[in-house]
């Protein structure tokens, strides 16, 4: 059985389980033993980071990384489609979830963890910034319904619970993620997807158990 080393609230995580869910593998989710970056974790994933994966001799990390060795050995449903030119537009737009849009709503977590109250400035300031992420998707994608065509890619899984974490931190402070039309129906249907909902269900408890460890928002 493959070992998947993950905590709820990590978007990344996510995305890889959204991906082990959609091919209907067999994992077992756990956190890491003493905590990522301990020495008894490194012991399984040297890297010592999550999402971590152990599958027979393979210790992977990196989420992007994981999702093409899932893509290569376990191939059905294909999760990257048959094209070239829209391969490469999945993966486009998986570097810019990790590299633009993710941080946007990563960005939240140290005022956060500073204990600053939901009526700060920071936040107003965050979510206007994570709204012009955002917004960079739209000319990006199909959304016809989903991001490359008609075809569910590891696109959905990598956006999907970004999208719902990016919606709830805005609300929890007062504000609102604006979306324009075609990421409207991209969101919409992601949030269709059993396997994604799921993940986003997850996500989004976690999340809210995560933020009042620091503050007292509002549900």
């Amino acid at each position: 059985m493959i070992q998947f080393f993950a905590y709820p609230e990590s978007v990344f995580c996510a995305k890889v389980r959204i991906a082990l869910d959609m091919k209907e593998l067999d994992y077992a989710e756990v956190p890491p033993p003493d905590g990522y970056g301990s020495t008894a974790y490194k012991k399984i994933v040297p890297a010592g980071s999550i999402p971590g994966l152990k599958d027979e001799s393979a210790a992977l990390s990196d989420s992007n990384a994981i999702l093409e060795y899932l893509e290569e050995t376990a191939p059905s449903p294909a999760l990257l489609p048959e094209h070239p030119v829209e391969r490469a537009q999945v993966r486009a737009l998986m570097g810019l979830h990790d590299t633009r849009i993710e941080p946007s709503v990563r960005a939240f977590y140290a005022p956060i963890k500073a204990g600053k109250s939901p009526g700060d400035e920071v936040y107003k300031q965050l979510i206007e910034d994570m709204s012009a992420a955002f917004e960079r998707l739209e000319d990006m994608i199909e959304a016809a319904p989903y991001a490359v065509g008609h075809h569910v890619t590891l696109a959905e899984c990598a956006f999907a619970t970004t999208f719902s974490q990016a919606q709830q931190l805005a609300s929890l402070f007062g504000g609102e993620l604006k979306l324009k039309p075609k990421c409207q129906r991209w969101w919409q249907a992601m949030q269709s997807l059993s396997h994604a909902a799921t993940s986003i269900d997850i996500n989004r408890k976690a999340m809210q158990d995560w933020v009042a460890k620091f503050i007292q928002v509002d549900a």
